[in-house]
């Protein structure tokens, strides 16, 4: 049992220009490896910056792509997605006013994935409607895994330190009053690392879209695959041929 973690495929329509038609066309192939290659995940989260641009032409072509393989999805959104697009062509329904918010239960834990999209900046942002959605999941209690695109906290980089989740503090001050949060996953970075954040364990995972057709040393296409232990969600790191 596992589930397959991808993030920042920046897709753009296809019909713009052979580049975003070649783009498109590796990460079909890189998503139908990856649901060839673990036949027994129960689904595929894909962690933000779906579009490059949001283009409603992008998200099409994702959804006809997610559904054509055999395992669900759940798409999130980050920095440079546009949610009344997403909506367009996703229909996500209205459970959380609106936002892309959902949670899915894996291997004795909760999963909860969070809109942290903020129209108009790089920086990721919670606000009170989508903190306080927050705060009634974690009410229901359980051990839980946090998804997000943006980072809640610097992780060394003078460029990116600044576009992380804005309101980090506040999310802090929520996850520390309930105290059932095991780890956070989450994007953005288009790299792949691990750290601990208020002693909570975090990892992140290399850009699918902005490494595909790389093939310099150390750089290229990965995916992760997440599978459950006593302590939390194993991340192993797959790079993709």
């Amino acid at each position: 049992m596992s589930i397959i973690l991808v993030t920042d495929l920046h897709l753009r329509d296809p019909e713009g220009s052979t580049d975003a038609a070649d783009h498109t066309a590796r990460i079909g192939a890189y998503l139908d490896q990856a649901a060839e290659a673990f036949p027994d995940a129960v689904c595929c989260v894909l962690a933000g910056d779906l579009a490059d641009a949001g283009e409603v032409a992008a998200y099409g072509w994702l959804k006809r792509k997610l559904d054509t393989l055999p395992l669900p999805s759940i798409p999130m959104l980050g920095n440079h997605d546009d949610r009344d697009a997403f909506h367009r062509v996703f229909h996500p329904g209205d459970s959380s006013g609106g936002f892309i918010q959902s949670t899915q239960e894996f291997g004795g834990f909760r999963l909860v994935f969070l809109d942290t999209h903020e129209p108009g900046t790089d920086s990721g942002l919670l606000c009170n409607a989508r903190l306080d959605w927050l705060d009634r999941r974690l009410a229901e209690g359980g051990d839980v895994c946090l998804f997000m695109h943006h980072p809640p906290c610097d992780i060394g980089d003078p460029i990116l330190d600044p576009l992380k989740l804005s309101n980090s503090d506040d999310l802090a001050t929520l996850l520390q009053r309930h105290g059932n949060v095991r780890q956070v996953f989450f994007g953005h970075v288009h790299r792949t690392m691990i750290l601990t954040w208020n002693g909570i364990p975090c990892a992140s995972l290399g850009s699918l879209g902005a490494e595909a057709g790389t093939r310099l040393p150390g750089h290229g296409p990965v995916l992760g695959l997440l599978t459950p232990d006593h302590e939390g969600l194993a991340l192993t790191v797959r790079p993709l041929p």
